[in-house]
């Protein structure tokens, strides 16, 4: 039991230390702090005394980094973000119960509940902080919001309104459940609604000189004609900025302006909120089915 808190703790108090140097740090981790924390992870993992309990942590953590690597060489996470979620995975590889519900976890890793949760906490959180910043009042439909973006919300939020009255009519739904339903809804219908004012505002076209390796460049922004021409131009052109693409650009004296995620939402912050009600909630997702 004593462990099991440790254990508890050391979630919280990672992931708080991580959010604030997100939040405070210019989206910088120290690599003393993700490495300690790395380390860490893996002694908690080998007081299991126990090697088959070890080695399925160890594959847990495995397969979380490798698949975290393979997200951040497309350029859609950090790799702090990566080395936070591996390290998350090693603290508690398995979760039976959560704080707050009765709810078996079905012998999920714990990591997938963070997942689930950090995902609809950003859902939540990008329009809150974003659409204050990016000129709301005078959004139009049309302009800087596009037709096409508008039925793709309303197509989104159909599609999650009939799940919802399936799942109340055939299966039944509890209140947390409900809770988690409308912030899906809501989330994702205002996620696809101003995906382009808020995309416009978490950008900032710059040079070769500003950039930094971990960059990311949003190609989304990007004309066709002007991808296919840095490509041409620069071969190994793409989402992620990494120091051989900056040498590249550098060494070809590219003067163009790219579009990058300056202003990127930091996501050690959601991460700390899919931590918290992991622990108290577990699986949202199973929240929805299971009672």
């Amino acid at each position: 039991m004593q462990i099991f808190v440790i254990r508890v703790i050391s979630l919280i108090v990672i992931g708080l230390i991580y959010m604030i140097f997100d939040l405070f740090n210019k989206r910088n981790i120290p690599s003393w702090f993700v490495y300690s924390a790395l380390a860490y992870g893996i002694f908690l993992t080998l007081l299991y005394l126990n090697l088959s309990s070890i080695l399925i942590s160890a594959a847990i953590a495995l397969v979380i980094f490798l698949a975290g690597y393979l997200v951040y060489l497309n350029g859609s996470l950090g790799a702090g973000d990566v080395f936070e979620f591996t390290t998350l995975s090693l603290i508690l590889p398995f979760q039976a119960f959560p704080l707050l519900s009765t709810i078996g976890q079905l012998g999920l890793p714990f990591i997938i509940s963070i997942f689930m949760a950090t995902g609809i906490a950003a859902l939540v959180i990008v329009p809150i902080y974003y659409l204050p910043k990016s000129r709301i009042r005078h959004i139009r439909i049309g302009k800087e919001i596009p037709k096409g973006d508008l039925g793709k919300a309303i197509l989104v939020s159909a599609i999650y309104l009939l799940f919802a009255i399936f799942l109340i009519v055939d299966i039944g739904v509890s209140i947390e459940g409900m809770a988690v339903l409308i912030l899906l809804i809501l989330g994702s219908a205002m996620i696809m609604l101003f995906q382009k004012p808020i995309a416009e505002f978490m950008i900032e076209y710059v040079d070769v000189n500003k950039f930094e390796a971990g960059d990311m460049i949003a190609i989304n922004l990007m004309s066709p004609y002007s991808i296919a021409n840095a490509k041409k131009r620069v071969k190994s052109f793409g989402k992620l900025v990494t120091p051989k693409l900056i040498a590249e650009l550098k060494r070809k004296r590219i003067k163009n302006k790219f579009p990058v995620y300056k202003r990127a939402v930091p996501l050690a912050a959601p991460i700390f909120i899919g931590i918290i009600t992991s622990l108290l909630f577990g699986n949202l997702i199973l929240l929805l089915v299971v009672h």
